[in-house]
């Protein structure tokens, strides 16, 4: 464990950027008004999460880690809650003061940062939002364990598209590819999968 690394997160570190897979039509992820875990028959699928990107399929969660709360949230979004079986499909990134990247985890959620922390065993994430954005289950002191132990320097964010994909034919999400790796695993998926070449090489560049 670098030393140098621990302190540069503990001193450095402001915001977290979380960005996990989305589609309505899947129920490991849900985003609901009310302080409960939604049944599958409760799910709207009209709903559009106000932190869903359309053009990559991604919820994108902005937090300010040191006042607890999303970044720039708008009360009128009111009250959210949002629980997600990830698994290790989400990507994570640190950005100090100047929202330059520091550090980043493209897997499992690093729950020792975030809820339910230990009990989501690195597959699951929760966020209770409260209508001005603040984060109540938050822990005061962050803990950048498991991006001492897992992370690496910030890459893309890697799409939702190329996600499935990569993982129907690795099983395994964060695993960086080189050109020559990339123009290999493109021969394979194109056809099989609505992927393009160009998505593919956007997708690891």
């Amino acid at each position: 464990m670098s030393t140098t690394l621990k302190e540069k997160l503990e001193n450095e570190a402001c915001f977290l950027r979380i960005s996990i897979p989305y589609d309505k039509r899947d129920k490991y992820t849900m985003v609901s008004f009310d302080n409960g875990i939604m049944s599958e028959l409760e799910c709207d699928e009209s709903f559009v999460p106000p932190m869903y990107d359309e053009s990559t399929k991604l919820l994108e969660f902005w937090i300010d880690l040191r006042e607890r709360k999303l970044k720039d949230w708008d009360e009128s979004n009111g009250y959210l809650h949002v629980w997600a079986k990830v698994r290790d499909e989400g990507t994570y990134t640190l950005y100090d003061k100047d929202m330059k990247p520091l550090w980043q985890i493209q897997g499992y959620v690093p729950s020792a940062l975030i809820p339910p922390y230990d009990m989501g065993f690195g597959d699951y994430l929760e966020l209770t939002i409260e209508a001005d954005g603040t984060l109540p289950e938050w822990r005061k002191a962050p803990d950048f364990s498991d991006f001492l132990v897992r992370g690496r320097e910030p890459g893309p964010v890697i799409s939702y598209k190329w996600n499935h994909a990569a993982t129907a034919y690795y099983g395994v999400l964060g695993y960086k590819l080189d050109k020559e790796e990339v123009i290999w695993l493109v021969q394979r998926l194109m056809g099989k999968y609505s992927i393009s070449a160009e998505e593919v090489v956007e997708g690891v560049s």
